[in-house]
């Protein structure tokens, strides 16, 4: 039996069920075109009509007479039918993961309950008669009955309000809404990145002409005459499907799959004139580079399960009651590797973002998933493991991100015989302790054994950053097509006007932050875009009609993130104080109405509705007493602070002309000396700022802080990081070095006759001071 004949045999088994194999019945969109709480949308019942245009008349030209979708001639039958339904029906080893979370009430509150995968009978849950859902990845179809019959809910991703969609009419004599909310099941239908394609065809059981739409048509009428299809097939992601023009009327909702005739996706006419996919590629609602993993116990994504964020040693040291080995894995973000043994040893595997799910979608040799490290991406930061046996194998090892003056100082001993160096700054290990004897150069890479670096093992380690590996450039690339291909073009600056020709529709940003107007000269709506790729102008947070006109760099801030909420005018009212990201003020439980704001450090961006979705405002340190005069708005949905990656960076007195340094060898000192100087090649005058802390490059464990009483002319020095209370600074825009824990307190350079004239210290803030004022030089 061919693969056609058995997809029209299991439809005339659903046929006989009275049930139609394709599931359509009725349909309710939630989504784009339509807002929450619309009553329920039918499916167009018509008894079709004459004159509409076949595919063959349509000639592969849009209404404007330009290029349409692609046209295949006659002759595609129904051994290419099968075999498009035989691509479309073997889902890949490894799809992206997918997520809802189900509030039981309106208001995201009351019982939550997480799906990752399908759900054939749901009627068991109870929920009130309005609920509340939040996709955060994936298309989904909502059914009315169990084993994903009857009508349908199509869910995109973002968060949605719904009220009884099965009751909207009034059935039984009953107003809608006044009953319990019911779900049959659910179903996950759009699961990866694929391009979304649909096929239309002529005649039935794919015969005759084809035409092909990877995208959106809000009109594909030829002289005014709808196309008429007898077959489809849905190749990837989820399909509404006009008869008329513009999204008018109830759609369509096919899934992937083949549909040879028009009772099979339950359609009587077949005029079609426009279409829209629902798929993947909205980062707004999971924002990148937040590497994260969900641990299996078991195969398939069951039994006990972990969330982790950064490398794992060994599961069995995971908390209580930890995992022996993993048995299949769902990366939401971030680039793994998993080893066979616990220490990073043994076979290695590649994860990236996806689904796993058992060993053999990863590729491994065995069952035996036992160690986790995050592949880093800023490579700045310094990081290298040292390993007691050859090629990684067993015994033990020690992971360094700082300088190392004796081995044994680790708990680690004093053997080393294979080296594994994870970024791009080098490092040099000595063949004695407190860096003395031989020197070896240790640049990014795998050594095996000792011959790889030299014939002595290491006693003690540090690294030495190369200024080149410093410099901070910000970057973006802009495409003229999804996906990243076409006409592409790079900027470093500030661009108050994009060339006319030239319409983004992807772009990767490659340092920094990013602001993309859709007005020329700053102007307009404003999306936010940190380092990563946008493949769609959904991805960028568009719509995708948006046309990007004008863009600019986020500025560089050295300050802790802080933002006050009013919700009354000029600071008044209750008052909402936030340090970190909130995916949604409603149901995080805090109020949403605001009328004032207050920015103390970081740059934040506010958002319109939760999850990041919605209109953007970026804001610096800044205080507004109006918001609804402001934003046009009284609330705000969600909100999250620019997270920047670390800069390096020189401060230089404005007056003196001279720099911030550490004159002195200090990683085997308590404390370090800061003065001003010209550097030399025994000083380091090369910072950074990181949580607040105010760091040098040669002393990562050290940061500058004060000494004494904090009085004029108290001393700043570099001092553990770990002294308690920590001492944090903010630089402000006139080039003030403010600290945090002394109020009012700025740094300064003592001045005067004596010794010490050159020191760095704090003293009040005071315009006759001109050596208060530095500037920050980034690499």
């Amino acid at each position: 039996m061919s693969l056609l004949s058995h997809f029209l045999e299991q439809r005339a088994a659903g046929a006989d069920e009275g049930k139609p194999y394709s599931r359509l019945g009725k349909s309710v969109l939630y989504g784009r075109f339509v807002s929450p709480g619309t009553a329920v949308l039918e499916l167009p019942d018509s008894d079709g009509g004459t004159g509409s245009p076949s595919l063959s008349d349509h000639n592969g030209l849009d209404p404007g007479g330009h290029s349409g979708p692609e046209m295949a001639g006659g002759g595609a039958g129904p051994g290419w039918l099968a075999g498009a339904w035989r691509g479309v029906a073997a889902l890949p080893g490894r799809v992206t993961p997918s997520q809802i979370i189900l509030y039981s009430d309106a208001g995201f509150a009351g019982q939550k309950r997480e799906i990752w995968d399908d759900i054939p009978d749901a009627t068991s849950w109870e929920l009130s008669h309005t609920i509340s859902i939040r996709v955060i990845r994936g298309g989904w179809v909502m059914y009315e009955k169990p084993r994903f019959h009857g009508r349908k809910c199509v869910l995109a991703e973002g968060d949605v309000e719904i009220d009884n969609p099965w009751t909207a009419y009034g059935e039984n004599g009953q107003p809608r809404g006044s009953h319990p909310f019911r779900i049959g099941s659910f179903k996950r239908v759009v699961r990866d990145y694929r391009t979304p394609e649909i096929s239309l065809f002529a005649e039935e059981n794919g015969e005759g002409a084809r035409l092909r739409f990877t995208d959106s048509a809000e009109d594909i009428r030829t002289r005014g005459q709808a196309l008429a299809a007898a077959s489809i097939i849905v190749h990837s992601g989820l399909w509404l499907v006009y008869s008329k023009p513009f999204f008018d009327d109830d759609p369509y909702v096919l899934e992937p799959g083949g549909y040879p005739n028009l009772k099979a996706w339950g359609a009587k006419d077949p005029s079609i004139c426009s279409m829209h996919p629902i798929r993947l590629g909205c980062p707004i609602v999971e924002r990148p580079g937040e590497p994260q993993m969900l641990i299996y116990e078991a195969a398939a994504f069951q039994g006990r399960s972990f969330t982790i964020s950064r490398d794992v040693y060994d599961l069995k040291l995971l908390p209580e009651p930890a995992l022996p080995t993993a048995g299949s894995l769902r990366v939401l973000g971030g680039c793994w590797v998993g080893y066979e043994k616990e220490g990073f040893r043994g076979h290695q595997y590649l994860l990236e973002e996806g689904e796993y799910q058992d060993w053999r979608h990863w590729g491994g040799y065995s069952k035996e998933l036992v160690s986790l490290r995050l592949i880093r991406t800023d490579f700045s930061d310094p990081a290298l493991v040292l390993f007691e046996a050859m090629d990684f194998e067993q015994g033990a090892s020690v992971e360094l991100s700082e300088a190392l003056p004796d081995t044994q100082l680790a708990g680690y001993g004093t053997v080393t015989q294979s080296i594994h160096v994870l970024s791009e700054v080098d490092w040099v290990a000595y063949e004695g302790p407190n860096y003395s004897g031989e020197q070896y150069i240790l640049e990014k890479g795998v050594y095996r054994n000792c011959e790889d670096w030299g014939p002595a093992t290491p006693r003690s380690v540090r690294f030495q950053v190369k200024e080149h590996n410093l410099h901070f450039v910000s970057k973006i690339l802009l495409f003229s097509e999804p996906d990243f291909s076409g006409d592409h073009v790079v900027f470093e600056e500030d661009q108050q006007a994009l060339p006319e020709t030239f319409v983004p529709r992807s772009c990767r940003v490659r340092g920094g932050s990013w602001i993309l107007f859709d007005g020329q000269d700053f102007a307009g709506e404003q999306h936010v875009l940190s380092e990563g790729e946008y493949p769609t102008l959904g991805a960028m947070g568009c719509l995708c009609s948006t046309a990007i006109r004008s863009l600019k760099k986020v500025p560089l801030f050295f300050s802790e993130p802080s933002i006050f909420l009013h919700g009354l005018e000029c600071f008044e009212g209750k008052e909402i104080k936030l340090n970190s990201e909130v995916r949604s003020l409603q149901a995080e439980g805090f109020n949403n109405h605001v009328l004032s704001v207050r920015i103390k450090g970081g740059i934040w961006v506010l958002c319109e509705h939760g999850d990041f979705r919605g209109r953007q405002w970026l804001l610096d340190c800044t205080e507004i007493t109006n918001w609804l005069t402001y934003s046009g708005l009284q609330h705000v949905g969600s909100l999250y602070p620019i997270r920047q990656r670390r800069i390096y960076f020189r401060i230089r007195s404005r007056e003196l002309q001279l720099f911030l340094l550490v004159p002195d060898d200090v990683e085997d000192m308590k404390a370090g000396r800061v003065v001003v100087s010209s550097p030399s090649e025994q000083s380091s005058s090369v910072w950074y700022y990181e949580d607040g802390l105010i760091k040098n490059q040669v002393a990562p464990n050290m940061s500058l802080q004060v000494i004494g009483p904090a009085g004029k002319g108290a001393k700043a020095v570099l001092w553990s990081e770990t002294r308690m209370p920590r001492q944090t600074w903010s630089v402000d825009s006139q080039g003030r070095i403010h600290s945090q824990m002394f109020e009012d307190m700025i740094l300064d350079v003592k001045g005067g006759q004596t010794y010490d004239r050159d020191h760095a210290i704090v003293w009040d803030m005071a315009d006759a001071r001109p050596t208060q004022i530095w500037d920050i030089q980034v690499l």
